[in-house]
């Protein structure tokens, strides 16, 4: 079993698997639009991994096999994780922008507080950054790679997806939006078509708040999802909105299935219009 994450001051979700970009664009609160819904929809069954190389969620399960949610359900669900999303994204924002002001100082040659040197270790532990970005500029620019929001669209299709609109066994007793596993008995669902023999659990969750944050920090800090990150600075460094169909190109770990999910996920945020929930966001100066 892995190490535990020690306390920080900005508590981050405690892992079952451990091993200079401008700043951020932010996300103002808007009212939700309602999600348009063909007449016939099919939303392929979700698949998930909390490890890179876990197995696929077993089927019936975790999403449902075919679409589950009417219309008015999947509004109804996008309502209700909307704020949530929003939410963890300006507490992101924050963060960042503390860095980068933190940042500032050091390359004018200005030493930082201790609770400012607190708070930029405290990140780079969490958000398992090697080398000491208080002393080296690459810790520093891996640091801000992976303290950042995420574009809503892709968050919203995921969780439409993993969920089955919210409608799954384990978003239901356990508030697992995201087909999140575990290894932890104490903090996990056995699945009912778990092969004999295996161990993984679909992990618990207190609050579906506690889901989003969970899976936000885990884009940001995986190794596994360094392309998706890496997409992301790009879009940053060239004042880009996110966006999210372009950076579901790094999701190939999160599924077994590997660029098939990446297309699930795309077409998604097309079909369900998703990318709508991203043009609010804009880039700052």
């Amino acid at each position: 079993m892995p190490p535990a994450v020690r306390p920080t001051l900005y508590p981050v979700p405690a892992y079952a698997h451990r091993g200079y970009v401008p700043p951020a664009a932010y996300f103002a609160p808007r009212t939700p639009m309602p999600v348009t819904t063909p007449a016939k929809p099919q939303v392929p069954s979700a698949v998930s991994t909390e490890a890179a190389d876990a197995p696929t969620a077993p089927p019936g399960d975790s999403a449902a096999t075919g679409d589950r949610a009417t219309g008015d359900a999947k509004s109804a669900f996008v309502e209700r994780l909307l704020p949530l999303i929003e939410t963890e994204n300006r507490r992101l924002l924050r963060l960042r922008g503390r860095l980068v002001q933190h940042f500032a100082k050091l390359e004018r040659g200005q030493s930082p507080t201790a609770e400012e040197r607190e708070h930029i270790d405290e990140l780079a532990t969490a958000y398992r950054v090697d080398g000491d970005p208080l002393e080296d500029a690459d810790a520093r620019s891996a640091l801000l790679e992976r303290v950042d929001a995420l574009p809503v669209s892709l968050a919203l299709a995921q969780a439409a997806n993993e969920s089955a609109w919210g409608k799954s066994r384990f978003a239901r007793e356990g508030n697992n939006l995201f087909g999140i596993w575990t290894y932890d008995e104490t903090k996990g669902m056995v699945p009912r078509k778990r092969a004999a023999g295996k161990r993984h659990l679909v992990r618990r969750f207190d609050t579906e708040a506690e889901s989003v944050r969970y899976y936000m920090h885990t884009l940001n800090s995986h190794p596994a999802y360094a392309e998706l990150r890496a997409l992301r600075a790009g879009q940053r460094a060239k004042g880009q909105p996110l966006d999210g169909e372009q950076l579901a190109g790094g999701l190939q770990r999160y599924s077994a299935k590997g660029e098939e999910y990446v297309r699930l996920i795309q077409a998604m945020i097309r079909r369900f219009d998703l990318a709508t929930y991203d043009q609010a966001a804009r880039t700052s100066a």
